[in-house]
């Protein structure tokens, strides 16, 4: 049977994600088992495959490599969509950095172990990370974040502020897909990520009520002249995870309707 593995599965992205897909077994994770449970329940009356789920911190190795066994247990790992992570709103730098960039990096680590032949893994990144400059002052430490002393010299560089942990994290992301495109080619496997733009998720309407001038002034920059929904993530990595997609690998999808074309600037 083919398992796909997506984090973060529970709500908002990821349990759009989880539902894109049809076949074979879906484990969806994260921290809370109830909140699991219940998507769970739901993702069975909606979608076409099986689904399961096991609780999950991205942040801890052991917890990583004990879902990514439970998984193999199933049957063939096909695909890992890691869409676990947190926002520079309501977390402080150090949260950001150990979920957002280290738990990359112990998907990454862990899915190279587990995955079988053919599979993919696919990192939820975001055009956050494509506003910051990539700079051999720094490379390094996010692309091995797990290095002694890596989180540390991030954080000294965002000056204690979350959101732009939240962006240095994303490159990060970035650019360890682009750094073991190599590794996982040669064991037969891919590896890429995803950047989305403004997603309704119901932490973005949230947000969206809150910040509605400024949420007016990035749809308005929005080439597509829209603000995206989960689905049309679902709708990308459903391709990426697809044999259609056997030729891509080592590379980021931007699905932000165009908006990182004119981000830089509005950010200077």
């Amino acid at each position: 049977m083919k398992v796909h593995v997506i984090t973060g599965g529970g709500s908002g992205i990821g349990y759009e994600i989880a539902k894109a897909f049809d076949d074979g077994l879906v484990i969806i994770t994260g921290r809370t088992e109830e909140k699991l449970k219940k998507a769970c329940e739901e993702l069975e009356k909606t979608g076409k495959a099986k689904y399961a789920y096991k609780t999950c911190d991205v942040s801890g190795k052991n917890s990583v490599m004990d879902l990514l066994a439970f998984a193999t247990e199933k049957g063939d790992l096909m695909t890992v969509v890691n869409s676990a992570g947190v926002s520079g709103v309501g977390a402080n730098v150090e949260a950001v950095l150990n979920v957002d960039l280290k738990g990359a990096k112990h998907i990454t680590d862990a899915a190279y172990e587990h995955l079988a032949n053919g599979g993919v893994l696919i990192q939820i990144a975001s055009m956050m990370g494509h506003i910051v400059p990539v700079s051999d002052a720094y490379i390094n430490e996010l692309i091995e974040p797990d290095k002694e002393g890596a989180i540390e010299k991030i954080a000294s560089l965002v000056n204690g502020n979350s959101d732009n942990a939240y962006n240095f994290a994303k490159l990060g992301v970035i650019e360890m897909v682009k750094a073991n495109a190599m590794k996982f080619g040669k064991k037969g496997l891919r590896i890429v990520s995803v950047s989305p733009g403004i997603i309704m998720t119901e932490m973005a309407k949230e947000a969206q009520n809150e910040n509605a001038d400024i949420m007016k002034k990035m749809v308005e920059n929005t080439p597509a002249q829209r603000t995206g929904e989960p689905s049309d993530i679902a709708n990308a990595v459903k391709f990426l995870a697809s044999d259609k997609a056997s030729f891509i690998t080592g590379t980021d999808l931007l699905v932000d309707g165009g908006l990182s074309l004119v981000l830089k600037s509005m950010y200077q």
